[in-house]
């Protein structure tokens, strides 16, 4: 046999090899399925306003209105302009999100934060997970995001990402949260996010009150007939 057979040979076995190991691998992996998980957590250090009494089509408002902007190298931003924000959740998830939420709120106690964790199946062995975390404290609303649609593969023999340590990131991701329209976003308590976490996350803080009047007020505009629709 000469150099040339033995290497084909050796090629041959390191591709059959490599599927077995391959099919290997998918048999052992169990199913990835979407996932919502919100809970409680409780906090010794802060003393928050909860309950908060919030709808779901309230809650709905709010976090349709969030925006995600990953931050850019300068090159990049060279080559391909700014990088646009995209919604938090798109309508779908946000259905499945809003209601656990804002039930959530109800329930929780002066000394508890809520936790989220929602996963996207993207394939048997992947998901994309998004985390964070909700509190009102001085009647303003913050939000908190660790991961934004972060993937996650399920490899054998490594423990997966646990849904109830959601306030851990799966891998550094950079970006920014904002709220449009921005008038509602109120400066950021630094030192309360980070005695909270430990760090700085990116985070939003809203006058989720103002804010919901102001949509309150625009349904009602819509709702009342213009003057002149009522003239003969």
């Amino acid at each position: 046999m000469n150099v040339t057979t033995s290497l084909w040979a050796l090629g041959g076995m390191l591709l059959v090899s490599l599927s077995a190991c391959s099919l290997e691998y998918r048999a052992s992996v169990l199913p990835v399925e979407d996932e919502v998980v919100v809970q409680t957590v409780p906090d010794a250090q802060e003393g928050y306003d909860h309950p908060v009494r919030l709808s779901e089509q309230d809650l709905t408002n709010i976090l349709k209105r969030v925006r995600v902007r990953f931050t850019a190298h300068w090159l990049q931003r060279l080559l391909t302009g700014p990088i646009q924000p995209v919604p938090l959740f798109d309508a779908p998830t946000l259905a499945r999100v809003a209601p656990v939420l804002a039930a959530a709120l109800g329930k929780a106690g002066v000394m508890e934060r809520i936790v989220l964790y929602v996963a996207k199946r993207r394939g048997p062995d992947r998901r994309d997970v998004t985390t964070g975390a909700l509190f009102v404290k001085d009647r303003m609303l913050t939000i908190v995001l660790f991961n934004y649609q972060n993937r996650v593969d399920v490899i054998p023999g490594l423990p997966a990402y646990d849904p109830t340590h959601s306030e851990t990131a799966v891998a550094p991701q950079h970006f920014t949260l904002g709220f449009d329209p921005p008038e509602y976003v109120v400066d950021q308590d630094r030192g309360l996010v980070e005695r909270v976490f430990g760090g700085t996350p990116p985070s939003l803080r809203l006058d989720y009150s103002r804010f919901l009047q102001f949509v309150a007020s625009g349904a009602a505009s819509a709702a009342t007939p213009n003057a002149q629709t009522l003239l003969p």
